[in-house]
């Protein structure tokens, strides 16, 4: 695999020198099993002049984005800036997404983590594509991008060579995304284990804090806390009720006033939400993922469903499955 990884002020220097890291000891791996090297990767700049990451490192790079040889997939990198510094950098992040959009259209794998996820955004990449972004940035993200078809449990999502990774941290499971696109699931299985990365499929959801949860609209935030955490019980209207401290008829009206809906419509939706994402990132059956999503029965699961994705769950997971590839 040939990576590119884009450079841009006030990206994140810890996941530049991190992928090199993790792609280097990769090829020793592979070179001590008498196996070819697979991994070659450079930085580069839109001028090919070293930039100042986010913690105030001069980061040094290989060259200009449009001077250097192919690739195979691009790395945007999250960035550390305010928003004084971002709107400083628009210029520049219009211009990347440009290089970005004909990259795409050329049949380049593109990546991007954290606040990096807004570049690809920008650049219209995003459009009507599901993707998702950390916890933290996601009412941004709606807010500034409504097109996007945000996942937010998800740490990572793939759709037509555009991958999206969640957190600081998560251009882990991005860099290994990548590689399993390019060179297969064997690879970047061996190469996880070697850097010891647990690969095991996981939810942003973990690691919301519940401050941060009610701190966004009070009700709505902790309706959609209790209907994620419920588990194999199924949620109702009354348990959510009770569990809200409010009657029945007073959760109906609140509901109508702030979503226009139901409460039990909101839990339909939130519970379809999840098995969505069970669907794109793992092969659990369709009856577990049911059962996890809070349905009793997977005849309900199919119908709700079918309902608001206007698709069976194997049609959609096919069709998602075809959208990676």
């Amino acid at each position: 695999m040939k990576l590119a990884i884009l450079a841009l002020e006030g990206c994140m220097h810890s996941a530049v020198v991190g992928i090199a890291d993790v792609l280097s000891l990769a090829n020793h791996v592979m070179q001590q099993s008498g196996t070819k090297s697979h991994f070659t990767w450079q930085t580069l700049s839109l001028d090919g002049r070293a930039v100042r990451a986010g913690g105030g490192q001069l980061l040094a790079v290989d060259g200009a984005i449009g001077k250097r040889g192919g690739c195979d997939a691009i790395i945007v990198p999250g960035s550390l800036v305010d928003h004084v510094t971002a709107d400083r950098l628009q210029p520049q992040y219009a211009r990347a997404g440009v290089w970005l959009r004909q990259q795409h259209a050329n049949g380049r794998l593109i990546g991007a983590f954290c606040s990096g996820v807004f570049l690809l955004a920008g650049a219209g990449l995003l459009d009507n594509r599901r993707a998702t972004i950390t916890w933290w940035l996601q009412s941004e993200l709606r807010q500034r991008h409504p097109t996007v078809d945000l996942a937010a449990d998800a740490v990572i999502t793939t759709v037509d060579r555009i991958v999206c990774a969640a957190g600081p941290m998560s251009w882990i499971d991005l860099l290994l995304r990548l590689i399993e696109l390019v060179e297969g699931k064997e690879v970047a299985k061996l190469c996880a284990d070697y850097v010891v990365i647990d690969t095991a499929q996981r939810s942003q959801s973990i690691f919301m804090p519940v401050g941060y949860l009610l701190s966004q609209d009070p009700m709505l935030t902790k309706a959609d806390l209790l209907v994620r955490r419920t588990g194999k019980s199924p949620m109702t209207v009354k348990r959510l009720a009770g569990a809200l401290g409010l009657s029945e008829r007073t959760l109906n009206r609140k509901f109508q006033e702030l979503t226009h809906e139901p409460p039990r419509a909101f839990i339909m939706r939130r519970r379809v939400e999840h098995a969505r994402t069970l669907l794109e990132t793992t092969m659990q059956p369709i009856k577990t993922i049911a059962r996890t999503t809070g349905y009793e029965d997977e005849s309900s699961f199919r119908k709700a469903f079918r309902k608001l994705t206007l698709m069976s769950p194997q049609a959609y997971r096919a069709k998602n499955t075809m959208r990676a590839a």
